[in-house]
């Protein structure tokens, strides 16, 4: 199933070096624009839940575009 999802980089705040990639799936029939909309709040409160990592970079893209398959 190709789903759209939300991918962020986040690294530990004690150690930048140690990074990895987290995806959050978004709505089935979702387009890019809502996802990005959705973006912002859905990383706040993934932070408030994680609070000793930090997001370098974010963006939006179907699951069939991964580059390494979960």
């Amino acid at each position: 199933m190709n789903l759209l999802e939300l991918i962020f980089t986040v690294c530990a705040i004690g150690n930048a070096d140690m990074c990895q990639d987290k995806h959050i799936a978004v709505e089935q029939r979702a387009s890019l624009m809502s996802c990005m909309m959705q973006a912002q709040p859905t990383m706040a409160q993934w932070v408030a839940e994680n609070p000793e990592w930090r997001i370098v970079r974010w963006h939006c893209d179907y699951s069939a575009n991964r580059r390494q398959k979960v």
